[in-house]
């Protein structure tokens, strides 16, 4: 027979992992229970380029500044994930950002700072921002110089020359330190940076502005600016022409519209200071550049309008444009 106390302990024990089982079994429910609630949610990451101080793409940066000054260079990147920074120095130095050195330190932002500039910093640098997305780059040149000087111009600040056949050379030598930046403005006011070419126009890199078969189209005033950090000069080059106005468009049969409708005819010319030009309208009244009488109007561009036309508006329209070399016309025909 077992003893008391035996018969006791086995009972204290049945209890116990009667309590356990119970308890682990009820876990196990709950378990299961939270598992069945459970929701399956798909996670995605957005992947974006970086970009450098808010653009895409930034060419190359200049940057001039004076020797022993204190330069930052701006290197802000966006992007998802934040894109990892290093600028780039020649001989393949890369610091990466943050990196605090005695004279060069790169922020964590990506800001270059160099202190107390030399003359032997004037190179190209390179900021490279990279994520999982792909990388951007910015190139920034900079020029450490001794001293400024306001640009100056080697030729007379104004000039006329005349229209002639092949080509044209304006002239513009700018001197200053730094370097000036030249930028030619042509009459219709577009600008032209050096090593650039539009139309008829090529802008040299020594600042001269070729013109390639000029027309009396390219009469006016050029303008060439040189610019640098401590200022700006200015030249002026006009393009005269010793020819008679020519009328550029052409009207090879007759004009007709329906009664009733508002009437165009272009007279379209240039020049130098710009050539005087008159309207005759089939009852004999001449309109000059620019009126309006009653349903007449000359714009400045030398069109003729016409509103509301009725069959009494019909016949022989006369444009003349004139300068001091001669005149020329224009008859168009017009019928409804």
């Amino acid at each position: 027979m077992f003893d008391d106390r035996v018969i006791l302990h086995v009972y204290q024990f049945l209890l116990l992992l009667h309590h356990v089982l119970v308890q682990g079994f009820s876990t196990l429910l709950e378990n299961v229970r939270k598992i069945q609630s459970m929701k399956v949610v798909h996670v995605e990451v957005l992947v974006s380029m970086p970009v450098i101080n808010g653009f895409e793409s930034l060419g190359v940066v200049r940057k001039t500044v004076l020797k022993d000054q204190r330069v930052l260079l701006d290197c802000k990147p966006n992007g998802n994930p934040i894109p990892r920074i290093i600028w780039v120095f020649p001989n393949n130095i890369v610091l990466p950002a943050p990196y605090y050195g005695s004279r060069i330190t790169v922020h964590r932002n990506g800001t270059l700072d160099i202190h107390a500039v030399r003359i032997s910093d004037s190179v190209a640098l390179l900021c490279i921002a990279r994520n999982e997305g792909g990388e951007a780059k910015l190139q920034v040149q900079l020029e450490v110089t001794e001293g400024v000087e306001k640009p100056r111009l080697r030729n007379p600040p104004t000039e006329s020359v005349q229209l002639s056949d092949g080509i044209i050379n304006l002239n513009c030598s700018v001197e200053g330190k730094p370097s000036p930046e030249i930028t030619w403005i042509l009459p219709n006011g577009t600008s032209l940076l050096r090593g650039t070419s539009i139309f008829r126009f090529h802008h040299r890199f020594d600042g001269t502005l070729v013109i390639r078969d000029p027309s009396v189209s390219e009469i006016g005033r050029y303008r060439c600016v040189g610019r640098n950090s401590a200022g700006y000069v200015e030249r002026t080059v006009t393009l005269e022409s010793n020819r008679k106005p020519e009328i550029t468009n052409k009207y090879s049969s007759l004009v007709s519209i329906i009664n009733g409708e508002n009437l165009h005819l272009n007279c379209l010319s240039s020049g130098h200071p710009l050539p005087e030009l008159t309207w005759t309208l089939p009852n004999g009244v001449v309109l000059t550049r620019p009126q309006t009488t009653g349903r007449y109007s000359v714009l400045n561009n030398g069109t003729l309008v016409v509103q509301r036309t009725s069959v009494y508006d019909r016949g022989m329209y006369l444009c003349q444009t004139t300068n001091e070399h001669g005149s020329s016309t224009k008859i168009i025909d017009y019928m409804i």
